[in-house]
Formats: structure tokens, sequence, C-alpha cells
């Protein structure tokens, strides 16, 4: 096997994995060109416009009439951090039984009545969020409201309904997590990194907890969180506000706010807790190493200054770290990582593949080795603009689809009350200098280094070669 299909096919596994987990994290992310300086800033329209029925959903609009299309985002404040112990997993299992049919809605009738049309829809559930999406021809805005309404309104939960959606989350934990190799691993390491928050499960949950309820808790969860209330909806697209405005108010204007919810548990993470793990994986072939430091959450003033430290230190190619063990040591077939922030918690993460004569501590010596350099010296703002471009990059490819703009704007104003978020970001790294990537590199990736060493548990092949 060349090495460029072993590492696709170890990329495809470490992506099922860490979207099981509820994360999406690539071992080695595309190269960013070299910063060059820009004659004129790049600026974005994101002209949105805004109302908010009485029964509290907020909705936003973005009129986009260059193709006869539009996206429809209705996104909902659950995700598996509101979930309690002993009862996981019913964050994600609603992804599921929201296509199972309400009560003018046969189950699968959702994802029929798009298709037929021409549209294409999906939903997915992660640590913080659960989103349902559609995305139609422009006449058929009544038929995505009708789907929408009809589900949030009047959801078939049955015991039936139930038994077959627990069925379906049994099978895709089999194919997303016990038949993945590395994937039950790293859940397993995030959890136990995670613990003291309600980030201590991965977002699929428990078969166990699924199986110790009946119906009645899945009615009781449903009536909770799925709630006008609870949600935001956008449409991106071929659309004209007064007309949604007034469709709006029509399927969805009747429906109840929900009543009052729990808040998230509380993080009480001990970021001082040593945590070393070395276990045995019998579907790896290959070992891999994973390496991580606790942060901080999304709305921490420090975030913005660790995403660009965890840019500059880890994505692409051509970022310090995986330069010296891919390029200059050759001690890696690979290597990268990133800086991620859930609401609650956040966490450099690092991972690499060593060749076979690689040792564990040859690989932390040199990302410490980086990280120190980062803490006595700093950076220069020739390498802090390249991260800023990423990030600038990284919004313009977001913001290139209806999809890609309606779920930031989703995002955006469920957690911070800002439709213009994404935009509002980009400010934020703009004004991130030096002396904070100093700084937060001091704060945050101190000796409390987590280290996870994932071994094949069966008999290994040969590392690939180069193509």
């Amino acid at each position: 096997m060349s090495l460029r299909k072993f590492r696709r096919t170890l990329n495809r596994s470490l992506h099922v994995g860490l979207i099981a987990t509820g994360l999406c994290l690539s071992p080695a992310a595309s190269p960013v060109a070299e910063a060059a300086p820009a004659k004129d800033a790049i600026t974005f329209e994101l002209p949105v416009q805004e109302f908010t029925l009485a029964n509290g959903l907020r909705v936003y609009v973005v009129e986009d009439h260059s193709t006869p299309s539009f996206n429809m985002t209705l996104m909902y404040n659950v995700g598996s951090r509101n979930e309690v112990p002993g009862k996981t997993g019913f964050a994600h299992l609603f992804e599921h039984m929201m296509f199972e049919g309400s009560q003018n809605v046969p189950p699968m009738g959702h994802l029929t009545f798009v298709q037929r049309v021409g549209g294409n829809n999906n939903a997915g559930t992660s640590f913080d969020i659960t989103t349902y999406f559609n995305n139609l021809p422009s006449q058929y805005l009544d038929l995505g409201l009708w789907l929408e309404s009809d589900r949030l309104r009047s959801l078939e939960i049955t015991a039936e309904n139930f038994e077959n959606q627990r069925n379906a989350v049994k099978e895709e934990k089999a194919m997303r997590m016990d038949n993945v190799p590395y994937a039950a691993a790293i859940q397993n390491w995030l959890a136990e990194a995670w613990a003291g928050s309600g980030y201590d499960h991965a977002p699929i949950g428990s078969l166990e907890d699924l199986n110790s309820v009946g119906v009645e808790y899945v009615q009781q969860f449903f009536n909770m969180y799925y709630a006008p209330d609870n949600a935001v909806l956008v449409f991106v697209g071929d659309v004209k506000f007064d007309q949604v405005k007034g469709k709006v108010e029509q399927y969805f204007g009747d429906i109840p706010k929900g009543k009052e919810r729990p808040p998230a548990r509380q993080s009480n993470i001990d970021i001082k807790k040593p945590m070393v793990k070395s276990v045995n994986d019998p579907l790896a072939q290959q070992a891999l190493n994973l390496y991580g430091w606790h942060t901080v959450g999304e709305k921490h003033p420090d975030r913005p200054a660790l995403d660009l430290l965890g840019n500059i230190l880890l994505v692409g190619e051509s970022a310090r770290i995986p330069k010296i063990l891919n390029d200059e040591l050759k001690i890696v077939a690979f290597s990268g990582g990133t800086h991620f922030a859930l609401q609650d918690a956040g966490l450099v993460f690092i991972q690499a593949l060593p060749l076979p004569t690689t040792k564990s501590e040859d690989i932390e010596k040199v990302i410490r080795d980086e990280v120190v350099k980062i803490q006595k010296k700093g950076i220069n703002k020739k390498e802090l603009q390249k991260a800023i471009n990423a990030q600038l990059m990284g919004t313009v490819s977001t913001l290139a689809t209806n999809q890609g703009r309606a779920g930031a704007i989703a995002q955006g104003a469920l957690f911070h009350n800002d439709p213009k978020y994404v935009l509002t970001e980009l400010e934020r790294y703009s004004a991130v200098t030096p002396a904070d990537i100093k700084r937060v590199a001091n704060q945050y990736l101190n000796e409390n280094l987590l280290k996870l060493e994932i071994k094949p548990g069966g008999g290994s092949m040969p590392m690939p070669t180069a193509p």
C-alpha cells in the first residue's frame, strides 16, 4: 500500500471517529500559502434581516437571488452537553426520531418529499447543538416550512418508533465507533479529559442509557428542548423577506413556547490532572499518538489567540511542528492538529503517526521544544498574519454557499445573539498581537500535557511506502 493511499484510509478512520465524538478534525490540514500584504482589505456583505415570533422563534433571512434555490436551517440549542449522567445519547437520538414521521408526514416522508422536488436535506448532532437543514428550489418554500413545522408540532413519539431508532443508533455506533480504528480510543480519551463537564461522553451516547428508559422519557426530552424559543430558523438564498415573514408566522406561529429548561451542567474540568494513557486497538494496523492541552470555551476572550497559536504550530505542512516532524526529522508519516473550542471547554489537539522506529518521547520533545520557543521568543508579525489569513480563508469558504452562511448565522445567533458573528470573529482575529500569542502559549501550554498512545492490537502491516 502506498503512503498516499494509507493516509487517505487513516484520514477516513479518524474523520469518522471524531465525527462520532462531535468533532471534525483531519490529521494534516491543507497548507496555507505564505502571507502577502493585501492592497485592500477583504470585506464581506451579509445583509441579514430578522424578526421574532411571539412564541420566541428567532428568524433570520439573507436574500440572494443569484441562483434559484435556498437553504433553510433550523438549529436547536441542545447537544450532548445538555444530557444528564445515566441518560446520554438522547440529543443524538432525536436527530433520527425527527425523521420518523409526524401527524401529516409518514416515516421518512421528510426526506422523500424534499428529494422528489430535487432538493436535499440532512441533520447533525454535536456536543452543543442539533441542526436540521433543507436545500430546496426557490418555489418550494411552503414545502420546507410545512415539513419542519409539522414535526416540531406533532412528532410521532411512539414505543415502536423509539425502538426502531434505538436500533438505528446501535447500528450507527457499530459502524462509526466499534468497527473503526482509533475511534473508540479517541472517544474514551476525550471523555476522560473532559470529565467534570457535559462533554464527558460522545454525542452518540450509551446504548445502555438508551435501553434504560421508556418512551415517556423520550417524550419529556422532546418537550423540553424541541420548542420554538429554543431554536433559530435561517433562510439564505432566493427568497423574499416579506414572504418568508408571513409564511413562517403561518406555519410556526401557533406552536407554543417550551417549558423552562435546566442549564447545561456546569463545567468543572480538572485541568491540572495528569493524563497519560497507552491502549491497544485491535483494529489499528499502525500506532497513533495524540497530545493535547486544556484551554478555554468558545466565548472566552483568549480563544481567538489560541486558535491562531494552534494554526501556527499545527495546521498545514508548513506549520512549525509538522514541518519538523514530517520534513526535517522524518520521524512520522504525518502529523497535524488544531485548537478547537466548544461552548464550555477547549483543547489543543495534536496527532502524529510515528514511524516504526520512532519513540513517543521523540515526538513529544519536538512538540515541547517548539512550544518553549514561542513561550520565550514569541512569533513575528509575518507568521501571525499568515495564521490570520488562514482564518480569513476559512470564513471565505464558509460564506461561499447558502448552507455555509445559514449555519454560521444560526450558530452566531444561537450562542451570541449576533447573526453576523462569523464576521465579528474576523475582527477579533485581526486584533490579536504577537504578545497575545506568547502570553496564551505560556498560560495554557504548560507541563500538563495530555497524552494517548494507541498501539496496534493485532498484527501490524509494514509501514506504507511513499508514492
